[in-house]
């Protein structure tokens, strides 16, 4: 009996420091986003970047929610010119199922785009490495974002013309 509770406090022991790698990746995720998209593209758009517990999404193979619930970060983006132009994108972290590296998985919902992290590089605080990594990754999700928002944009814009195969955009070019 006695060995099963030690099993016990372990376990929690080990859920306890996982939750703890989650919610860092987490903050410096939502942090990192913030700071891009207020320096590089709130010009272009209304930009909300907040954080959301439980999601309806799965996690990948080898990984599950931390024990307090899937956390994502969530970034919205609406067209300044064009209201109707959206569009928005949530990152979610996920913690390995064993106590094995990498020990934080974080996802683009509804794409390939992954990072992995490792214990070390969050315990006790993030590291310069993965400061420069989440970085990186969040300034590629952002550049996707402004391309899909463009992309949007040019659709609500291309309203076609009078003229054949000429958009009405590009009437004055």
């Amino acid at each position: 009996m006695h060995r099963t509770g030690v099993y016990c406090d372990r376990m929690n022991d080990a859920e306890d420091r996982s939750d703890a790698w989650a919610r860092a990746a987490h903050e410096l995720v939502t942090e990192t986003a913030s700071r891009q998209i207020s320096r590089d593209i709130a010009h272009l758009a209304e930009i909300e970047v907040d954080s959301h517990g439980i999601h309806a999404v799965s996690p990948p193979e080898g990984y599950q929610a931390p024990r307090s619930g899937v956390i994502t970060t969530h970034v919205l983006a609406r067209s300044r010119d064009v209201p109707e132009a959206t569009v928005e994108t949530r990152v979610a972290v996920w913690v390995a199922k064993e106590s094995n590296e990498p020990a934080v998985l974080l996802t683009r919902v509804g794409s390939d785009r992954v990072l992995e992290l490792s214990a070390a590089d969050l315990e006790p605080e993030p590291s310069a490495q993965a400061r420069s990594q989440v970085n990186d990754y969040v300034a590629v999700v952002i550049a996707h974002m402004v391309s899909s928002l463009n992309a949007a944009m040019q659709r609500t814009y291309g309203h076609e013309s009078d003229a054949p195969d000429v958009a009405e955009y590009d009437r004055n070019a």
